[in-house]
């Protein structure tokens, strides 16, 4: 099986609301956690607190093989000492720690990596794979860690103070082409003046160079970039989140072996674990520090 190496758009099902009122999540009947603040930071809940996994079994998961990407910050890349490190890497080495179980973490080239657990060459993806109806046959997914909201970016000396589809009207935005963050800012704000581009990196000069007043795109990569010396400290979110799984996917979670569920409801059970005792704002904030919510 193909599998795109798209981080940034994924598609399912309809529903549309600000990340601020509600996260919206799909795929596992479950109602997240509502988003809490952690030192001023927007810090999402995507473990409802009602709901419990079920404890796992440490005969059937004795240890796990994680794999994730190669070289893919902040998620996951190789730090100064060669060792893997990452946003990812420390949510594998939290998970394994809650199980007390020993772990190994590989990185693989994107290509390797969809078709490793097949091969026998792991247990666990923990990297964005597209949660789709598609990937659902080869593989099971826990409940989601993180989401892919699309939000608004303004320069600090924007003149924007609220987004609404009236008071953004006219505005210039810019927008990579055939995206779906294109096709919302057509559904939801009509009256956008849009500029669509070829990639971020010309969307983003749009707006630092002045061609345009906003940019609209994926909010986790935009905070990396905010968070990088390359954006100069030249903007800022404006306005919410908006969490549609039908434009911005189900989010990124852990893929196993649809045959190995113990597995999978061990992770889960480690990661509602790490969520309720506060170590996942840790470790979101270590990689996130601006947030992107």
């Amino acid at each position: 099986m193909k599998i795109e190496n798209n981080h940034k758009y994924w598609q399912a099902v309809v529903c549309m609301l600000p990340l601020a009122l509600a996260l919206v999540l799909g795929g596992h009947g479950s109602t997240p956690a509502a988003a809490q603040a952690a030192d001023g930071i927007f810090v999402p809940g995507f473990w409802d607190p009602n709901r419990r996994f079920p404890k796992p079994d440490r005969s059937k998961v004795r240890s796990i093989r994680f794999l994730t990407e190669l070289e893919s910050p902040p998620f996951s890349f190789t730090a100064p000492d060669g060792l893997p490190a990452g946003f990812n890497v420390d949510l594998a080495r939290a998970v394994c720690g809650e199980l007390d179980i020993p772990c190994t973490i590989q990185e693989l080239k994107w290509d390797l990596l969809v078709e490793a657990i097949a091969e026998g060459r792991g247990d666990a993806i923990i990297a964005p794979i597209p949660i789709t109806a598609e990937t659902r046959k080869t593989y099971a997914f826990t409940n989601p860690f993180l989401g892919r909201p699309g939000r608004f970016v303004a320069t600090k000396t924007t003149l924007v103070e609220s987004v609404s589809a009236s008071a953004i009207a006219g505005r210039k935005v810019a927008v990579v082409a055939g995206t779906p963050h294109e096709t919302f800012l057509k559904t939801y704000f009509p009256q956008v003046e849009i500029a669509s581009f070829d990639n971020t990196s010309e969307a983003r000069k749009a707006l630092t160079g002045g061609a345009v007043e906003l940019m609209f795109s994926d909010a986790l990569a935009a905070s990396v970039w905010l968070n990088s010396a390359a954006a100069k400290d030249c903007c800022i979110f404006i306005g919410d989140a908006y969490a549609d799984p039908h434009f911005f996917g189900e989010g990124i979670a852990v893929a196993v072996d649809p045959a190995r569920r113990e597995l999978r409801e061990a992770i889960d059970f480690a990661m509602s674990r790490i969520y309720q005792d506060g170590r996942y704002f840790e470790i979101f904030l270590r990689y996130f520090p601006r947030g992107y919510y």
